[in-house]
């Protein structure tokens, strides 16, 4: 497999693998889900629940979570398409039997809007899914974590460190130029792959959606 090639499966992996919660399935689905999918019963840290399930995706209502007493406004607030999605970590969450403990959630104020959100700005939802604080090099920079593919650093920020990018190596994903650069890397203070990529965001992730949707 040519080394352009292997990058782009390592990154198409990250990317559908790596979404915020309740975000992953549809960020990745987004423009062919018909409606949002239905709630159901469960528990959430006790306290029985109506949430949306898919997977180890949980997502509930702002309701739902004031009516069990979710401080979801503490949690870190992201919108995509003008829907706001406030993401969680719950102490536990049982559906079908299963329980899990410290569960990853998402809150929105109404499931069918944040859905329909989803399928109409695909692009921004793997953006913002995926924009994280992190140290590259020393220095601490807005990043996009792309999980097994290190982190994506816009060139703005690679030129505000001084990031001698351009002598990285230089590849392709779709028509968009990325520099692949070897650097320490810290994420939620965890040293992660030492891989930086340099790009400019919004075409790498316009390339990484047109990609996802040839895999469908």
């Amino acid at each position: 497999m040519r080394p352009g090639a292997r990058l782009l499966v390592v990154l198409l992996v990250a990317l559908c693998a790596g979404a915020v919660p309740a975000a992953r399935a549809l960020a990745q689905g987004a423009g062919t889900a018909a409606a949002a999918p239905s709630e159901t019963d469960g528990q959430i840290n006790g306290k029985r629940a109506r949430l949306v399930a898919q997977g180890d995706d949980i997502l509930l209502s702002t309701a739902e979570a004031d009516r069990i007493g979710v401080a979801y406004q503490s949690g870190k607030r992201v919108s995509i398409g003008g829907t706001t999605i406030w993401l969680v970590t719950l102490d536990s969450v049982t559906v079908g039997g299963r329980t899990r403990l410290a569960a990853p959630a998402g809150v929105v104020p109404d499931i069918a809007a944040y859905f329909a959100a989803l399928r109409g700005n695909s692009v921004e939802a793997l953006t913002n899914a995926h924009a994280v604080q992190a140290e590259v090099g020393g220095q601490s920079v807005q990043a996009f974590d792309l999980g097994m593919g290190g982190v994506m650093l816009p060139i703005a920020e690679a030129r505000r460190i001084g990031l001698k990018y351009e002598a990285g190596k230089r590849k392709t994903v779709g028509d968009v130029a990325v520099w692949l650069v070897e650097v320490p890397v810290r994420v939620d203070n965890v040293d992660v792959l030492p891989m930086v990529l340099v790009t400019e965001p919004e075409p790498f992730f316009k390339a990484m959606q047109a990609e996802i949707d040839k895999k469908r």
